[in-house]
């Protein structure tokens, strides 16, 4: 065969295998192009979808890093949303300004720039904390939807690698079949967010107008709050003018076991001063602008940021919101007036609660005077009716100041409590120690014993337990010792699944205590209370050995009287 005819035949094949070989990567690339939109189809959430491209393309790509930065059009800066090869904790932190750098270049002059030595380029830009510089080779791509840059996407080799026109091809059609795809999403995801602000502030609103107590409402405030601006713990803080701090009321962190947030005393506030705290403060770097206390907390909490926000009534700081994030990433305007909005509607929730607080106590302080002035009436009336006293004007006046002071006693209880259950253990415990010092023997050695398990009831309960307990332990002290100079009483509580069991037994004459057969005032106050307040029995049995006396009621949770 001639020669020329060899070259030709050659040259033919060579042609058909640059032609097959052409196709080959066509096919890939094509391949690639459907797989990147499958697991594109296979996302609901933006974050899924950034990850899905980046792996892809990675993989297809054989490249080290793969990184997808979207426009933030109030800052004008390109964030890290998704990267293979960078720090994970990079993404949401790390950020480039339109221009900087050879990936924000790509975005402003709307070019793709891909270079051998990237850190020997002018316009190479490292991002802080991104180990960026353990890569050689980039190549970077505008993402443009309609005209309008909705970010930049790069690709990057630890090796230096020359880019081929079929790679920088390839790249850009990654971007240009993505960039309309992402620019959905966005706006689907801030539509989203939207939406979840707007619920955040009507719960808060509803919050702020409903009847309850203050700490419900703040958990609900917190939470709320927290899942509006995607951050993972949220505390509100209101100011205690006694210990000059502002004390965590109300906390939401997305993580379990969080150690408890310390207070922010008024000198330790960062950057600021108690009297200009008017505007939110953002502090972005917690371990370097906070304090030593609530850096080295928010260190062990593994919290990098923090937006401070101001809840004022009448221009009073009355309180703090505080949204932590896990990076050290700036907030967005519209997170900062979100919280600022969501602070307003804490402030008034707080005045509502207090209002309503302040209400609620005025009428229960009303009910309890009422029904302890009742109690006080019907005591005095069945001391002013009993034929059978023979007691002097002092010894009967004496008797029903010990009865008013054991209604005392469950008052002091409550105060404590904040009008609400009441523990019996403790009240009757309060009520012996006063019918001991009023009414023992100066010649008899008394001991007096409260046992058994601390139960909580209602205050009217409360209220005619100890009556009950009192008049029982003063009628031991008046007859169960008549002529000794020693005794013992053991009062004993006993939760019984539902029922309450009180036992007051002491060791005294028992059967040979003259006159104790008779029914006395008190025994017929104990007999009227228990029947009638505790829907319960009472029953008394002397032996020789002494008396027990035994009170079995349900237990009363509410006032079922007004």
């Amino acid at each position: 065969m001639p020669a020329s005819r060899q070259v030709t035949s050659k040259t033919a094949a060579n042609g058909v295998a640059v032609v097959r070989a052409e196709l080959q990567r066509k096919k890939k690339e094509l391949a690639a192009i459907r797989e990147i939109l499958l697991s594109i189809n296979a996302s609901s959430d933006l974050r899924s979808i950034l990850n899905g491209i980046t792996r892809t393309t990675t993989r297809v790509m054989r490249v080290d890093s793969t990184s997808i930065y979207l426009l933030d059009q109030s800052s004008q800066r390109l964030i890290l949303k998704a990267t293979t090869g960078l720090f994970p904790q990079a993404v949401d932190r790390g950020y480039l300004h339109m221009g900087e750098g050879l990936t924000g270049w790509a975005a402003q002059h709307r070019q793709v720039v891909a270079v051998r030595d990237a850190q020997r380029d002018p316009r190479f830009h490292e991002i802080p904390n991104t180990r960026e510089r353990s890569f050689k080779s980039l190549m970077a791509v505008p993402l443009i939807s309609q005209d309008r840059v909705v970010g930049a996407m790069n690709v990057q080799t630890h090796r230096r690698h020359t880019w081929t026109a079929g790679e920088i091809e390839f790249v850009s059609l990654i971007g240009e079949v993505v960039a309309g795809i992402l620019e959905r999403a966005i706006l689907q995801e801030e539509s989203e967010r939207k939406v979840r602000e707007m619920q955040a502030v009507a719960e808060v609103s509803r919050a702020a107008i409903s009847p309850l107590y203050l700490d419900e409402t703040l958990r609900v405030v917190a939470e709320m709050g927290a899942r509006a601006v995607n951050a993972r713990h949220c505390s509100v803080l209101l100011l205690d003018e006694t210990v000059n701090a502002f004390m965590p009321r109300a906390i939401y962190d997305r993580k379990p076991n969080v150690p408890p947030e310390p207070p922010w005393r008024l000198d330790d506030l960062p950057l600021l001063n108690i009297e200009r705290l008017s505007e939110p403060v953002l502090v972005n770097e917690t371990c370097c602008e906070l304090q030593p206390a609530h850096a080295n907390w928010a260190a062990q909490a593994q919290l990098g940021g923090l937006m401070c926000v101001p809840m004022q009534v009448r221009d009073r700081t009355i309180g703090l919101l505080n949204m932590w994030t896990e990076g050290a990433g700036e907030f967005t305007e519209a997170q900062v007036e979100l919280c600022t909005t969501l602070a307003n509607q804490i402030a008034l929730a707080i005045e509502n609660a207090h209002l309503i607080g302040n209400a609620a106590i005025v009428k229960e302080m009303n009910h309890r005077v009422k029904n302890n002035l009742q109690n006080v009436v019907m005591l005095l009336q069945m001391q002013l009716h009993d034929a059978s006293d023979k007691l002097t004007a002092k010894e009967v006046l004496h008797e029903s100041i010990n009865r008013i002071m054991s209604i005392a006693a469950v008052h002091d209880a409550l105060a404590q409590e904040g009008f609400r259950l009441v523990d019996v253990k403790d009240v009757i415990t309060r009520v012996v120690g006063l019918t001991q010092a009023n009414m023992a023997r100066p010649d008899l050695q008394l001991a007096i014993h409260v046992m058994g398990d601390s139960l909580r009831m209602s205050s009217r309960a409360a209220t005619a337990l100890a009556l009950c307990v009192n008049e029982l332990v003063q009628n031991a002290m008046e007859h169960a010792f008549v002529g000794r100079d020693k005794g013992e009483i053991t009062i004993r509580l006993i939760d019984c699944g539902g029922t309450l069991e009180v036992e007051v037994r002491d060791n005294g004459l028992g059967k040979a205590a003259g006159g104790m057969d008779a029914p006395s005032l008190g025994l017929n106050i104990v007999n009227m209370l228990v029947h009638e307040d505790l829907r319960g029995t009472f029953t008394l049995k002397r032996t020789m050995g002494g008396t027990t006396a035994v009170i079995k009621a349900p237990f009363s949770y509410t006032d079922t009287a007004g």
